[in-house]
């Protein structure tokens, strides 16, 4: 037991010791010294960096929200600083007339790797590469020495350093500090920044400050700040700059709003070269659909006027995003800078558009987004028709087997978009034959009238009921009303059943025919005999032939 308490002792002991300061009282730091630890500005207290400091490696500072943190003074991280080139850099060294002569040494912060050129009062040292340290020997009896250096992205060309050394004098080391130029930045090693800022109430800066990484939550100011090594600032919340410098190394932004966060610049000098002094950025693009049948495709977006590639709900690389009918339209972050001002101060603003596409057996239904939102997600719907099956009806209510029965489909659209469609119909639950079947084109505030053409191999009472048909490509979308009719019951039979089924009335028929003739037999003899009759003296006499006369 007392081991495992020595042990833990010792681990304990073994770990660096991190000091946690909270400033819960208006507090003033105007001497000189080093801050280190996590420092909490508490609410309703000010804390005051009026002295010179120096910030170790690590060390956290959080202003909480009530909280307030002024920087008069200086902050400078205890990570020595190094000079970072651009490929194409003028280093402006103070030299302040030393000596006639001398010898100028640069240190690079690592071995030169691949070529570079050195040029020195028109001297050119070519293809220069694999030592850390150059040595350059002439006039110091100057107020600056320029040092003009080309090199590319892949060399570390990074200044530590320079030692002037006059003839018969003390060298002198010229930091990178005091180094400047165009295409220069001064930065903390490894161009990471060493200490941290989180904003959550407010900051504010009137003096200097090196190597900090700030994010700023809540409110920032910036007046007559010098800010060096300490960007991009992140702004979630606002941030006013005026009167103020940044020298942040080589990297794109001097500060990054983001989303809704706000930001006002004024007479303020930025990095300067390819770093712009800010953007508004969004932290996230999508577009919200129907489902994932929808694509869209995007045109002169962000930073670089992108077009994008057609892009779904699952085009994300992120699987757990798929399905979700959401689709990310940035996944770049170029994709996502919507205004900036560069680093010759010139403001430009995305002019992006783009266009949703479903493409469907009904036909292609496209919208297009003239003005591309600047917005993290927004919903975009389409003009997309609306259809109703009003009614289905029969020429007939009795029809023959194997011989077709008219009917009438009546299929009105009261959506925007016009529809090509099939309308399948069955009998009983069977697939019924009205023909050959075709897509009917209905335009939208149509109504349209369809002939079918019924046929049924079986005999009985049947009805017919019609189906719009809608492709699984609308799932998620209203296209359709009444979707289904049916038609009255018809009666089928066969052609011989009729026939049949006339066998009685026919037998009256030919009953009535040969009483009609009997009858007119008998009138025509009635009609003869009343010729026999002969009128004599107003009487009348019959003759018969066999008999003879009767008077």
């Amino acid at each position: 037991m007392r081991r495992a308490i020595l042990l833990s002792l010792i681990i304990l002991l073994s770990q660096p010791l991190v000091l946690a300061t909270d400033i819960s009282s208006n507090t003033e730091a105007d001497s000189n010294g080093t801050l280190s630890g996590n420092y909490t500005v508490k609410e309703g207290a000010t804390w005051t960096i009026s002295g010179n400091y120096e910030v170790a490696d690590g060390t956290s500072i959080v202003v909480e929200e009530g909280g307030t943190m002024i920087v008069s003074g200086s902050m400078n991280s205890t990570m020595p600083p190094q000079l970072d080139l651009t490929p194409t850099a003028s280093v402006i060294v103070p030299v302040n007339n030393l000596a006639p002569t001398g010898t100028m040494r640069i240190h690079f912060a690592g071995v030169v790797v691949y070529d570079i050129d050195i040029e020195i009062n028109n001297e050119t040292e070519s293809n220069w590469n694999g030592s850390d340290e150059y040595d350059w020997t002439g006039n110091m009896d100057v107020e600056n020495i320029t040092i003009n250096i080309s090199n590319n992205h892949f060399n570390q060309a990074i200044i530590s350093h320079i030692t002037l050394s006059p003839t018969g004098a003390s060298p002198v080391v010229i930091g990178a500090e005091m180094l400047s130029g165009e295409g220069t930045s001064v930065i903390v090693p490894d161009k990471q920044r060493s200490w941290n800022i989180d904003v959550q109430g407010e900051l504010i800066i009137s003096g200097m400050i090196f190597g900090s990484a700030i994010t700023c939550n809540g409110k920032c100011s910036l007046d007559g700040a010098d800010m060096k090594g300490s960007g991009p600032i992140d702004v979630y919340g606002e941030i006013n700059v005026k009167d103020s410098t940044f020298d942040n190394g080589v990297i794109d932004e001097d500060i990054l709003v983001w989303d809704d966060a706000t930001l006002s610049w004024e007479n303020s000098t930025g990095t300067g070269g390819e770093t712009d002094n800010w953007v508004e950025i969004l932290s996230s693009r999508t577009i919200g659909v129907e489902n994932s049948y929808v694509w869209f495709q995007g045109f002169d977006m962000g930073y670089d006027s992108a077009n994008t590639s057609t892009l779904r709900d699952n085009s994300s690389f992120n699987q757990q995003n798929w399905g979700d009918n959401i689709i990310e339209i940035g996944e770049e972050k170029r994709d996502r800078i919507v205004r900036w001002q560069n680093g010759s101060g010139v403001i430009h603003e995305e002019s992006a558009s783009g266009k949703i596409v479903l493409s469907t057996p009904w036909g292609v239904y496209e919208k297009n987004i003239a003005d591309l939102p600047k917005v993290n997600h927004f919903e975009a719907s389409l003009d997309l028709p609306m259809l109703n099956f009003d009614s289905l009806v029969e020429k007939s209510e009795k029809g023959t087997t194997n011989i077709r029965l008219g009917v009438m489909a009546t299929i009105t659209n009261s959506g925007n978009a016009p529809a090509s469609f099939l309308i399948p119909c069955t009998t009983n639950g069977e697939i019924a034959n009205v023909g050959l079947t075709v897509t009917r084109t209905v335009e939208s505030g149509e109504t349209l009238e369809i002939p079918l053409n019924w046929d049924s191999a079986v005999e009985g009472d049947l009805t017919l009921e019609c189906t719009i048909f809608v492709p699984p490509e609308f799932e998620g979308y209203d296209v359709v009303g009444v979707d289904t009719a049916t038609t009255n019951s018809v009666t089928w039979s066969d052609s011989s059943d009729d026939s049949s089924n006339m066998v009685v009335p026919i037998s009256i028929g030919i009953a009535l025919a040969v009483g009609i003739f009997a009858f007119v037999v008998w009138r025509s003899k009635q009609a003869q005999l009343a010729k026999d009759y002969s009128m004599q003296d107003g009487s009348a006499e019959f003759i018969d032939d066999d008999i003879g006369t009767i008077e």
